[in-house]
């Protein structure tokens, strides 16, 4: 593997570009698991499932939550295109408990299945932006290198 080489990767949903930068490593929640790309990687496209998508810059490791999309890999370039994704530390924590909290009493409640699911996907948005905020402090409070 060539150090200095790197990925371009842009994050992109309908309404932003979430993320820019070159990158060495990104770690992506496959539709059959994770995905591993560095530099050099075949050309790819392929659906990505709801979860973390770990970006790796030297020492630096950045962890969005992303919901479904796509991950095309075109030479050293990389898109993602989703229909969400949150950096960890912009997960406002009370706001997204009370999100979940209050999808899942929603899923008590008689629900068209048009409804239901949508908030289903509410609920999963939330349990996910948990899980990632809580292993971007991790992160944090550890050492690289």
């Amino acid at each position: 593997m060539q150090s200095n080489k790197k990925l371009h990767l842009e994050v992109i949903t309908q309404e932003q570009k979430v993320f820019k930068d070159d990158v060495d490593l990104v770690l992506a929640p496959g539709h059959d698991g994770q995905i591993g790309i560095l530099p050099g990687h075949i050309g790819l496209l392929t659906q990505l499932q709801a979860g973390e998508l770990y970006i790796i810059k030297g020492a630096s490791i950045t962890i969005l939550a992303v919901m479904k999309g796509l991950l095309d890999v075109n030479s050293d370039n990389v898109t993602v295109m989703t229909d969400s994704a949150t950096r960890a530390e912009e997960i406002d924590i009370a706001k997204v408990e009370a999100a979940k909290a209050k999808a899942e009493q929603a899923l008590k409640q008689k629900l068209s299945k048009r409804d239901y699911a949508i908030i289903q996907s509410d609920l999963r948005k939330a349990v996910l932006e948990l899980k990632v905020v809580r292993k971007h402090r991790h992160f944090d409070r550890s050492t690289l290198g």
